[in-house]
């Protein structure tokens, strides 16, 4: 088929542009950096450039909300691994804490078996403690076949925390000296004065001493006397806290603060020792 005249015409118009093409790029090429095809480069770069960051500006948006929109499983799924992970290293810095406490009170309870060479001890958890306000007690996690019997002293290192009053094969249950119930063997570390420590579901307890003209002032020392068979003496238990006078043929009211912090408790020593034939103090029924 023959060509035709405008086919003719385009070819040439072509080809025209094509070596314009060649040689502007062979002129830009070899022209210094100042010539006059560089600055018409720069003039349309300049030009060019407003409106290209406008642009961007506009449209920056709604590119980002398509990618976004393509990357929410993957974000959703990472943001719910990184709460996992928060989580997780939140729950390990809480039993770590934990863990430190529990080694820090074992190795008190380490320490006053030490000191106390002379005694046998089984170390106990506070599994549990009475609700009641007139109850003093808590249930610890060793028993008879721990070697654990009636009337036997419940310590920690701080001092005398109660006895044991009822006893499971795997299970005890602890009467705090702080209990209405309680009465425990004392002696005063300052004049030796001997007398009953009595609980009183409060904070303090009661001391009753065996000698009505016994001098107590406050600040004395107050531990165990072993008296009644059911704690061993030296075992120490307070201070006197206030002494109360009170009108002829009335008693004074001597009252002690333990050194132990009851609501604190996780782990104690239980001493094991014979039990009693005979309690002569007060037994919570």
């Amino acid at each position: 088929m023959p060509a035709t005249p405008r086919s003719n015409r385009n070819r040439i118009i072509l080809i025209v542009i094509v070596i314009v093409c060649v040689t502007l790029v062979t002129l830009y090429v070899r022209e210094s950096e100042t010539g006059p095809l560089h600055d018409i480069q720069n003039f349309f770069v300049d030009m060019v450039s407003p409106l290209s960051s406008s642009f961007s500006k506009i449209f920056r948006p709604i590119k980002d909300g398509f990618v976004n929109l393509f990357h929410l499983p993957s974000l959703s799924r990472q943001k719910e691994e990184l709460q996992k992970e928060v989580a997780s290293l939140r729950r390990q810095g809480v039993e770590s804490k934990e863990l430190e406490a529990q080694v820090k009170e074992l190795k008190r309870l380490l320490n006053w078996t030490e000191q106390r060479p002379e005694y046998e001890t089984v170390a106990a958890d506070i599994v549990g403690q009475s609700p009641d306000n007139w109850q003093r007690l808590m249930i610890v996690n060793k028993g008879s076949s721990d070697g654990v019997k009636k009337y036997m002293s419940v310590v920690t290192e701080e001092g005398l925390v109660g006895r044991t009053i009822a006893v499971g094969s795997n299970s005890s249950v602890v009467q705090l000296i702080t209990d209405s119930r309680s009465g425990i063997g004392a002696r005063d570390l300052r004049n030796r004065e001997t007398g009953i420590l009595e609980g009183r579901n409060e904070e303090t307890l009661r001391l009753v001493p065996m000698n009505d003209d016994a001098v107590m002032q406050v600040g004395d020392g107050v531990e165990t006397s072993g008296l009644g068979l059911t704690c061993p003496p030296g075992i120490t238990i307070g201070r006197v806290y206030k002494v109360t006078k009170r009108e002829k043929g009335m008693s004074r009211l001597v009252e002690v603060r333990p050194f132990v912090k009851f609501s604190q408790l996780s782990k104690v020593l239980i001493i094991i020792m014979p039990e009693p034939e005979k309690a002569i103090l007060k037994e919570a029924e």
